[in-house]
């Protein structure tokens, strides 16, 4: 970062919900300058460099030195900055969470490309724009929202309208550039004088470089009128984005909806009756054009050589018809798969292979960001209303494999039911006093197997307590789908002759039955929730570091910081080491591979064991102390 600049003469207080560019675009009027002399003014592009473009990356989050140094120079707290853009959303919306990643704990932009995150565009409300009659908005407009730039916010609901998704007069997506052209914070950054709500699409058709101009917060009628069924989905989905309901929750939720919309692109129009009647319309002109191609759904359809053009894992542009499929999604969610009524089956005897590129990112989505719930139904669809060719084609997220056989994988479901056992009060990763009590020895049992054994013990109790199959067990306890169903299995189910010694699984599982029921009822899975985004903040990893130098020791590192983390995640969680999220991404830095994290875990089980010499032996003790303080901060309890 180059040398700090001197706060502005004048600055503006940002508007409720305003966006980075919007702030932007209403200093720049104020002040009379370029959006690009007030970048370089502003700290987000090098004052000395007169060619470089304000990347679109800021607009997702400002780096913790250029958030503060911008924060400065605009005369605003770093709070108020920071909320200018998309980051507070990230724990929240799946596609923010994929475009940053955090490796350690500080996050940088990764992918600005998400389907349902409008980097390089935005929607936009006319009235929104037009100000609310305050002098200051009379003077320099209204705000654009950083909500409008999550494909799933469609309509605004103080004005009751329909989010625009173009400009009147160059038929551009509002702040584009140009069609084709790189994504840039703000287009047309050197065009002097345009009001924040005029269009600043470049005009390139006329043979000469001109801004579109047009203003955006005339009064021109939406092409079709805001329902209350409609405004009713978007108040949904805005409380999501800022109630109080555990982010990963909702994460899920938003990837729930996100894999519907792809099924229902993909099968239209079976489930076109979902959709409200006023959106279908422009949901066929939408998905009209896949079909006139030769794209058809249906289970036959072929396998594109290279990726189209229309992927159904990505939304419409227009916000009408976004609003219909997420409708569509919303009611399809929201049915009961197993009954007569439901459009799930027929949907699903409807699609195209799932080698098909037009899918995108729909199964990765559906086995690892959304819901266990929906990867459950969908599984039992595939699994009791289709046919056997579809089962070996593989259910879209819980594929049996060769070691996963039909009747390995669904025994000992329901078997021990009477102990009033939940599966949540199960953990992920067997504490070393239950698994004694499981199988009656300890000592005598290989490192390896021990390990194995309590990773896969708490998946078939999970079975024996519930109407889950192992795999369906295994999602519960957030044991990753790759574990389970590609390569070398990770977790698969338990070998009596092998892994128990001849013993009965069935009596096995009852002793830890047992035990489990004499336990304090721990609610593990709400723990894993609650920690999900967990990792040790600077100021506790600065007061564990001074306590454990009063000790012997080599000086921590930036590897202790993340094996501690994932030890007091464990520790509170119940989980494995290796799924902390220190070690999963966003926070796992891209390069990072698995022959890389050995030095982690071999640290992590000489942790666990108390295996002497204790290596760091004043940290262990004081993250257990800290493992022990942070349980009582726990806010989901039975």
């Amino acid at each position: 970062m180059p040398a700090a600049q001197a706060p502005l003469p004048r600055s503006l207080e940002p508007l409720p919900e305003e966006s980075l560019p919007g702030f932007l675009l209403r200093l720049t009027h104020r002040l009379d300058l370029t959006p690009h002399q007030l970048a370089r003014r502003v700290m987000l592009i090098p004052p000395d460099d007169p060619h470089t473009r304000v990347s679109a990356a800021h607009l997702l989050m400002m780096q913790s030195a250029r958030l503060h140094a911008f924060a400065d120079v605009t005369r605003m707290t770093s709070a108020d900055a920071d909320a200018l853009t998309l980051r507070p959303y990230a724990d929240r919306y799946p596609a923010l969470a994929r475009a940053l990643v955090r490796p350690g704990s500080i996050p940088r932009p990764r992918r600005l490309s998400q389907p349902w995150l409008l980097v390089n565009h935005s929607r936009y409300c006319p009235a929104c724009l037009a100000g609310d009659g305050s002098p200051i908005q009379n003077r320099h407009g209204g705000p654009w929202k950083r909500q409008w730039r999550l494909a799933v916010v469609f309509a605004c609901l103080d004005h009751w309208t329909f989010l625009r998704s173009e400009c009147p007069r160059c038929r551009l997506p509002a702040l584009s550039g140009r069609s084709g052209g790189p994504l840039a914070l703000l287009p047309a950054a050197n065009a002097p004088r345009l009001h924040p709500a005029q269009c600043r699409n470049w005009l390139d058709g006329s043979g000469k470089r001109e801004v579109c101009g047009h203003r955006l917060d005339g009064a021109e009628p939406a092409p079709a009128a805001l329902t209350p069924e409609l405004a009713d989905l978007q108040t949904v989905l805005l409380d999501l984005l800022d109630g109080d309901e555990p982010a990963e929750v909702v994460s899920q939720r938003f990837a729930d909806l996100q894999v519907a919309i792809s099924l229902i692109q993909a099968g239209w129009p079976v489930a076109a009756e979902l959709a409200p009647a006023a959106t279908r319309a422009i949901l066929e002109a939408h998905l009209a054009p896949q079909q006139q191609d030769g794209h058809s759904p249906g289970p036959a359809a072929e396998s594109a050589s290279s990726p189209p053009a229309g992927v159904w894992s990505a939304p419409p542009g227009d916000a009408i018809a976004t609003a219909g499929l997420l409708s569509a999604a919303y009611h399809l969610l929201a049915q009961d798969s197993s009954g007569p009524r439901s459009a799930l089956p027929q949907l699903l005897r409807n699609l195209p292979t799932r080698d098909d590129l037009r899918w995108g990112r729909t199964w990765p989505m559906l086995a690892h960001e959304a819901s266990p719930s929906l990867r459950r139904r969908t599984d039992q669809v595939y699994r009791h209303r289709l046919s056997a060719d579809w089962i070996r084609q593989g259910a879209p997220t819980l594929r049996a494999s060769k070691a996963n056989t039909t009747q390995k994988l669904f025994a000992p479901t329901h078997t021990l039911t009477d102990f009033g056992i939940a599966p949540e009060h199960i953990p992920q990763s067997l504490p070393s006093s239950w698994l004694l009590a499981a199988t009656l020895e300890d000592s005598e049992q290989a490192l390896t197997s021990r390990r194995r054994l309590r990773r896969i013990l708490p998946v078939h109790l999970v079975q024996a307590i519930s109407d889950m199959n192992f795999l369906e067990a295994a999602a519960f306890l957030g044991i990753p789908t790759s574990w389970t169903t590609r390569g070398r299995l990770r977790v698969k189910p338990l070998n009596p002759y092998q892994d128990l010694k001849d013993r009965d699984l069935l009596a096995t599982l009852k002793r830890l039955a047992e035990h489990v029921s004499g336990e304090e009822s721990i609610d593990y899975r709400a723990r894993r929730m609650q920690f999900s985004r967990w990792s040790i903040d600077d100021r506790t990893w600065d007061e564990l570091c001074r306590l454990h130098r009063r000790g012997r020791g080599p000086k921590p590192t930036e590897r202790t910081r993340e094996c501690a983390s994932a030890f007091v995640w464990s520790y509170v969680t119940g989980s494995e080491f290796t799924l902390a999220p220190v070690f999963q991404p966003p926070m796992r830095p891209d390069d990072r591979t698995r022959t890389d994290d050995l030095p982690h875990l071999t640290l992590l089980r000489r942790w666990e064991s108390q295996e002497q010499p204790i290596p760091s032996a004043g940290l262990c003790r004081a993250l257990e102390d800290h493992a022990r303080q942070l349980i009582t901060t726990v806010t989901h309890t039975p």
